[in-house]
């Protein structure tokens, strides 16, 4: 993983970052038309979409802009949620639960 997210989220594999990368608006149009459906919400500008990764300076993407984890841990000062006292907590419990993987990739970083 070359980018960890709050999460746990291996950004370096995200899909919207590396189209971000490539200033590919075909790809971004298309991710969020499925951000459009899997969220609910009204049309969203593909130049919402684009992300450079949480931790890393520039772009969120809608998601990721009003992420609660993600700003829990700007608020602490702290990269991700390996790094908390209090990992896993109540807040991580809904996406960990949806992503197995994100939790993981926290306790292997943890484990380090």
């Amino acid at each position: 993983m070359e980018i960890v997210g709050c999460c746990g989220m291996d950004c370096g594999s995200c899909e919207v970052r590396r189209a971000t990368e490539r200033n590919d608006m075909e790809t971004l149009s298309k991710m969020a038309v499925a951000e459009e459906i899997r969220g609910g919400r009204s049309f969203i500008l593909p130049s919402k979409m684009r992300c450079t990764g949480c931790t890393e300076p520039g772009a969120k993407s809608v998601a990721c802009a009003g992420c609660k984890v993600r700003m829990c841990a700007l608020q602490n000062g702290i990269p991700h949620c390996g790094f908390c006292e209090e990992f896993p907590c109540d807040l991580g419990d809904a996406i960990w639960e949806a992503l197995p993987e994100y939790k993981k990739n926290l306790e292997r970083i943890r484990s380090r």
